[in-house]
């Protein structure tokens, strides 16, 4: 009897000790989530008041993400360790020690990814450049720097969108050892200089007006940036000859800087080409071979018409002879800076050729296109005797060839074929330039207009010519 009590009692206790352990587990998962819930109520505090409120308004800036984001992560790290000591009865002096064994493991193991981290950290602090900043960067031994846009700063790299569409990820760590030229601060419009050298001979004033034409004509294409166009200047007299510093402005968030000075000193070549001039080395290599040297322009001469004209799209359908004909009956004007040329409405029967400077196109307020030298204009007028479509007036001082109508006519009568290809290449000229205004690029290989738009050019060149 007793022996059975005895049984029956064990049979109880352990009953009842199944019983109590699930009550004696919850409380600790009460204080659990107590402790996480009172570390993400801390964390999220800290964010509103702290990060989005008082460091603002007192320091008046913004901390960055990679930061707050360790802050968190810091408060929760130390969350679960008073929750281990004060919810479960671990001791933290053995966590610390068993976890400090292990994070120094860790630690070799992930030290590239570490350095990674605490070096965004550090250039999160130090912000020596901010998202969307224009960035050159600098790393030691490599030759050439990464330029671009930084898009984004995160726990592992800074990523830099370059001018060629293409998106580079530096790691933290050789971003911040790089050396950093940020051109969006302190102003994201920086000023930028490239030098020409050209000989002795030629005179200042003729070499100032063409280098001037040419940054002016960058200027108005958006290849720089300010109110008014980049200046030129003699910076250094030597024996290579005269440099000529060119001083513009750039701003990355219009174009970046490579492209805009490529766009620039394409536009100094294209003007010094068109007046005969180059830089002194093509000059010294040219004594070696000087049936290869160009001549410099002189605009009185019918040969330099006669190349000018034969070089132009609009006319490429005419025979040597063809050129040499309207070469001799062109007529040259000059014109100042701000005179027109031409004016919308205005009756004519003529073409321009641009020889040298730059001229601006407008329709009323709006201006349409800029032109140097080798560009045409009033080409429908002095073919099918058209009114003038918009005005064309100097921006610098320029010299112009008119092809007249008169010119052009024996021409058509020697060969009437002529009327027909000239309508033919009309109309791909049209066509490029409504693309141009609608800010899309001309597309060569594909048929540019119907040819029954073709045809109606071509029986309004007849028309005009009594053909």
């Amino acid at each position: 009897m007793l022996l059975l009590s005895g049984a029956a009692w064990a049979s109880v206790s352990v009953a009842a000790a199944g019983l109590a352990w699930p009550f004696s587990l919850l409380p600790r998962l009460l204080d659990s989530v107590a402790w996480l819930a009172g570390a993400l109520l801390l964390i999220r505090l800290i964010e509103l008041l702290l990060w989005e409120r008082l460091i603002p308004r007192v320091a008046g800036v913004r901390m960055p993400r990679l930061l707050r984001q360790f802050v968190a992560v810091l408060l929760l790290i130390l969350a679960l360790a008073a929750l281990l000591n004060q919810a479960w009865g671990v001791a933290i002096a053995t966590v610390l020690a068993t976890t400090g064994v292990l994070g120094l493991v860790l630690g070799l193991a992930l030290r590239p990814i570490l350095t990674d981290l605490f070096s965004g950290i550090a250039l999160n602090i130090e912000q020596p450049f901010r998202l969307n900043d224009f960035v050159v960067l600098r790393m030691r031994g490599q030759r050439e720097p990464i330029v671009g846009t930084v898009r984004e700063i995160n726990w592992r790299s800074t990523r830099v969108l370059t001018p060629e569409d293409n998106l580079i990820s530096v790691p933290n760590s050789v971003a911040a050892a790089a050396i950093v030229e940020n051109l969006s601060y302190p102003s994201p419009v920086s000023e930028q200089e490239v030098d020409i050298v050209l000989d002795w001979l030629t005179p200042s004033a003729v070499i100032e007006q063409v280098l001037n034409a040419a940054v002016t004509e960058a200027w108005a294409q958006g290849a720089t940036a300010g109110d008014k166009p980049p200046k030129v200047r003699i910076c250094k007299l030597d024996g290579a000859g005269v440099t000529y510093k060119i001083v513009y402005l750039l701003d990355p968030r219009r174009k970046p800087k490579g492209p805009a000075k490529h766009a620039l000193l394409s536009s100094v070549q294209k003007h010094l080409r068109a007046a005969g001039l180059q830089p002194v080395a093509l000059q010294d290599a040219a004594v070696a071979a000087p049936a290869t040297a160009p001549a410099r322009a002189d605009h009185a001469r019918v040969e330099h018409r006669q190349a000018l004209l034969a070089g132009l799209p609009l006319l490429a359908v005419l025979q040597p002879a063809e050129h040499a004909a309207l070469a001799q009956g062109a007529v040259l004007h000059r014109a100042e800076a701000g005179q027109a040329v031409v004016a919308e409405g205005d009756t004519g029967a003529s073409m321009y050729v641009v020889a040298a400077g730059v001229l601006e196109v407008r329709q009323g307020e709006a201006r349409l296109a800029v032109l140097g030298p080798g560009a045409v204009f009033g080409e429908m007028s002095l073919l099918t005797g058209a009114p003038r479509s918009a005005t064309v007036a100097a921006v610098t001082a320029a010299t112009l060839y008119e092809v007249t109508a008169d010119s052009i006519a024996p021409l058509l009568t020697a060969r009437p074929a002529l009327a027909e290809a000239l309508s033919t290449v009309m109309a791909q000229h049209q066509h490029d330039d409504r693309l141009r205004l609608q800010g899309a690029a001309p597309a060569p290989d594909q048929p540019a207009l119907a040819a029954g738009l073709a045809e109606q050019i071509a029986e309004r060149i007849r028309r005009f010519f009594g053909r």
